[in-house]
């Protein structure tokens, strides 16, 4: 099965040879491209995909706040920076980069960024597998069932993890957005202060969903990735 990708640069000529390699890969899937990085957002609210590869240097919103904008709203995707500045790949990589493509770069270059892309899917997918996730709770690492957890509740430096296992929530000392991190994709943050387990909605409105008998609201801010999710 081919992986999905979309390609997003500014420069034409730069934007057709990756689009060229793209096309000439058996492991690719490309779905659109883009000359600027706010095009490929928008698409990226209604559309999800393995891989992104991207310029740096680009108007309006550069490659890296991009990303970062990515990370902030749970967009999990291989990300490959595509530039002819050496100096960004520590900034690339500081934003969880899978590889960085050094223009001008070969079709050879190119194969050695798919492997390494294959490589980090088939160890996500191996981890999705288990469903198990480990917390340190009280100088303890808990173990808890990632099917059972309800929704999770920030307290600021704290959490609340409600489970269906357990009466009362789990209260470790960590950050919803840290938590984010290491949650599947059937985690979603639908406010500033809950991510809820998609698995366990029993029915969502226009702004709000109910998880058993709670009901939350679910903010302008996160809508679009909700809806997304949802589609």
């Amino acid at each position: 099965m081919k992986l999905t990708c979309i390609a997003i640069d500014d420069e034409p000529l730069a934007l057709k040879l990756l689009e060229n390699f793209i096309h000439h890969s058996d492991d690719l899937e490309l779905l659109a491209s883009f000359n600027s990085s706010q095009s490929a957002q928008l698409f990226l609210l209604q559309n999800q995909v393995d891989s992104i590869f991207l310029d740096i240097e680009m108007p309006e919103l550069n490659g890296i706040d991009f990303v970062k904008s990515l990370l902030e709203n749970n967009v999990k995707t291989s990300i490959v920076f595509v530039s002819a500045y050496s100096n960004y790949a520590i900034e690339g990589f500081k934003v969880s980069a899978t590889d960085f493509l050094l223009k001008p770069y070969s079709f050879e270059d190119f194969e050695r960024t798919i492997f390494k892309i294959k490589h980090q899917k088939n160890l996500e997918n191996l981890l999705k597998q288990n469903d198990d996730i480990f917390i340190k709770i009280d100088a303890k690492q808990v173990k808890i069932k990632l099917s059972s957890i309800l929704y999770i509740e920030s307290m600021k430096d704290y959490l609340k993890i409600y489970s269906e296992d357990k009466e009362l929530p789990y209260i470790p000392l960590m950050t919803l957005k840290k938590i984010k991190e290491n949650l599947p994709e059937n985690f979603i943050q639908i406010n500033r202060s809950h991510i809820i387990n998609f698995n366990k909605v029993n029915s969502f409105g226009k702004n709000n969903l109910i998880i058993g008998k709670k009901e939350f609201s679910l903010s302008e801010k996160y809508k679009p990735y909700f809806e997304k999710y949802i589609k």
